[in-house]
């Protein structure tokens, strides 16, 4: 079942056959987000967030009855930018990557999957790397047979640029933790070098502060001198957040927000559950 938790409709001006805006859709396995980026600017016009289980249905049923529910898919676009959340991710040196090398790590770190097809990407950063991973092959038809003139990326390439990005380096040690439905990203930085980015499913705050402890442990975090900066779908005063101010010292809220026609119906909600976002956007 699919459930439209929530719905922003600003300046979304209706062309027909075609938008010249910009469709950007973030998928994962429990949610999907879809926002209208406005022609010429670096500003939504709309946003939608849903929330499903894609392992109980699926993805041809999934988008149905995101298609159903959604405002936005009643136009068309022809330009989309999609963001996967795909778990079986493999990390390589640029100059070390070819298709036959992805296809031998990815095996070796997650096994032979004839259900899922492999993708990679080029992250822009110094020394560049290469993301190899795999979605399945339901979604991949999905998009293929619903999406006209798709870009697409995995997440992690889009956060590893954007928070090793030559002109504002992350200095000390650096935990960026984005909550999604019942999952999280963890991005873990130590003087400007990439230590672990990865995902994880909880069903508590138990279990995530299990998963927060053992990276802490594996890389030998300084809990007192680690920044760590939260954002998306978490109450500020749930108890995941008062379980990660009693282990970290410094913790702060990523606040990206929505501008434009879209400002006034977004503060009816915290800024950093947006943040994720608009950091696609903008």
């Amino acid at each position: 079942m699919v459930k439209k938790n929530i719905s922003i409709y600003g300046e979304m001006e209706v062309h027909s056959p075609f938008s010249n805006d910009q469709l950007v859709i973030d998928v994962s396995d429990t949610h999907m987000a879809i926002m209208v980026k406005m022609a010429g600017r670096s500003q939504v016009g709309a946003f939608e967030l849903f929330e499903f289980d894609s392992s109980a249905n699926d993805w041809y049923d999934v988008f149905y009855q995101v298609r159903t529910l959604s405002s936005i898919l009643e136009r068309s676009f022809n330009d989309t930018r999609l963001f996967f959340h795909s778990n079986e991710v493999v990390l390589l040196p640029a100059d070390k990557f070819t298709t036959s090398s992805g296809e031998t790590y990815m095996a070796a770190l997650h096994g032979d999957n004839t259900h899922h097809v492999m993708k990679y990407d080029n992250v822009n950063i110094e020394p560049p790397i290469a993301n190899v991973f795999r979605i399945s092959k339901s979604l991949n038809e999905m998009v293929n047979s619903n999406l006209i003139m798709v870009t697409a990326r995995h997440i992690y390439s889009s956060l590893i640029e954007n928070l090793l990005s030559p002109h504002d380096k992350i200095t000390g040690t650096f935990l960026k933790v984005i909550f999604y439905y019942n999952r999280m990203i963890v991005v873990a930085i130590n003087k400007s070098m990439l230590q672990l980015v990865q995902s994880y499913c909880f069903q508590s705050p138990d279990d995530m502060l299990y998963y927060l402890l053992s990276i802490v442990q594996q890389f030998n975090l300084p809990v007192e001198e680690t920044k760590v900066e939260l954002s998306g779908i978490v109450d500020a005063k749930s108890h995941y957040v008062e379980y990660i101010k009693k282990i970290f010292s410094h913790v702060s809220f990523e606040s990206v927000p929505m501008e434009g026609s879209v400002k006034a119906q977004a503060h009816l909600y915290p800024t950093h559950y947006f943040s994720p976002f608009m950091n696609l956007v903008v």
